[in-house]
């Protein structure tokens, strides 16, 4: 359950970015979006978000593993496919593909050249990305209350 919601919770996020943030940030000047980037950026590492994220990856591991040591029993499939997307499509994708431009994105001087540049790459690579991690987290979703419906409980019996 708390899987399916940290992977909710995070599908809403990065949707919000998919649908009208990176729209409106895109429709600034380099500069400002830059500058408006770099604050997200600082403002997502909150303790909330980071709990969220890295919790729904921790637990997301744990019920592989534990899907696995139960396969074939009702849900296991459902568990682990809904694992492996998170943490392949999810997590791993925001740890190797999105922080990294994020970083990039930090160490640019928002008024220069090499920023505007920067900024052009940002958008386009940071957003097919990000699409990645919405659809994702929400098929991870899916797929652990999918688990939970077909009555899994991976850690003994009902």
């Amino acid at each position: 359950m708390l899987a399916a919601l940290g992977a909710a919770l995070l599908a809403g996020n990065f949707f919000a970015f998919s649908t009208f943030l990176m729209k409106a940030l895109k429709g600034l000047s380099a500069e400002r979006g830059i500058v408006a980037m770099q604050a997200i950026t600082m403002a997502i590492k909150s303790l909330s978000f980071l709990i969220v994220f890295f919790g729904t990856a921790v637990l997301s591991a744990v019920l592989a593993v534990a899907a696995i040591l139960k396969y074939g029993t009702p849900g296991s499939c459902y568990l682990l496919a809904g694992s492996f997307l998170f943490l392949i499509g999810t997590f791993s994708v925001t740890m190797l593909r999105n922080a990294p431009l994020n970083r990039a994105l930090t160490r640019t001087t928002p008024r220069s050249k090499e920023g505007r540049q920067m900024w052009k790459r940002f958008q386009s690579s940071w957003g097919m990305w990000n699409h990645v991690r919405s659809v994702t987290s929400l098929m991870a979703c899916a797929l652990f209350i999918m688990a939970l419906v077909d009555g899994s409980n991976p850690f003994g019996t009902h």
